[in-house]
C-alpha cells in the first residue's frame, strides 16, 4: 500500500514535457498536372541542428519530399541523385534549427507543487517556439538562391499546464507548416 502511494505521488510530481517532433503532413497546394518547371528537384543535404536530430531527420526529409511534390512546382522530387534520369536538375539543401522554451507563472501555479500536489488546476504555462529554415537552391551545381526563413509561435495553457501539452504540439506543428509554406512560395517565385 505504501509503495503504491509513493508511486502515485511520483507520477503526480512529474509533468509532461512537450514533444518537439511535430512534423507537418503535406497538403495539396498546387495544380499537380501543370508544374512550374519540368525539371526535377533532389533533396540533398538535410540537417536538423538539435540534440535529438537522429530521431526525426528521416521523417522531416520525407515530409519535405511530400510538400515539394504536393506544391506543384517541380515535376519530380527525389531524395537521391540519379544522373541517368536527367542532366539538368535542381538541388535543395536544408538546415533546420528549432528553439523551444516554456515557463510557468508561479504566482498561480505554486499550490500545484505544494500543498495541493496534482489537484490544483491552475497551472499557467507559457511556451514559445521558433523554427528557422536555411535553404540553398542549386541549378545543377550553381547556387541559384539562398535564404533563411524564420517563424515564431506561442501558446499558453491555464488549466493543468503540467499535463496538457496538446495545444503546444499543435502550435509547433502549425509554426513548422507556416515556415515550410513560406519556403515553398519563395522557391516558386525564384524559378
Amino acid at each position: 500500500m505504501k509503495s503504491n502511494f509513493l508511486l502515485i505521488l511520483l507520477f503526480l510530481l512529474l509533468h509532461c514535457s512537450t514533444d518537439l517532433r511535430q512534423v507537418p503532413p503535406p497538403t495539396k497546394n498546387g495544380n499537380l498536372s501543370r508544374t512550374k518547371t519540368n525539371l526535377p528537384i533532389v533533396i540533398g543535404r538535410f540537417e536538423i541542428l538539435s540534440a535529438d536530430r537522429g530521431v526525426y531527420t528521416d521523417a522531416w526529409r520525407l515530409a519535405w519530399k511530400g510538400h515539394l511534390q504536393s506544391s506543384g512546382i517541380f515535376s519530380n522530387v527525389y531524395t537521391e541523385l540519379d544522373s541517368t534520369i536527367t542532366k539538368d536538375y535542381y538541388t535543395i539543401d536544408v538546415e533546420m534549427k528549432t528553439n523551444y522554451s516554456d515557463k510557468y507563472n508561479w504566482w498561480y501555479t505554486w499550490p500545484a507543487v505544494y500543498p495541493f500536489i496534482g489537484i490544483w488546476p491552475i497551472q499557467y504555462r507559457i511556451a514559445e517556439y521558433t523554427v528557422e529554415f536555411k535553404y540553398k537552391l542549386y541549378f545543377n551545381s550553381e547556387l541559384k538562391k539562398e535564404e533563411i526563413i524564420s517563424k515564431k509561435g506561442n501558446a499558453e495553457e491555464y488549466l493543468y499546464g503540467f499535463y496538457k501539452v496538446r495545444n503546444f504540439h499543435r502550435m509547433i506543428e502549425e509554426t513548422n507548416l507556416e515556415a515550410v509554406n513560406v519556403c515553398l512560395k519563395n522557391l516558386e517565385t525564384s524559378l
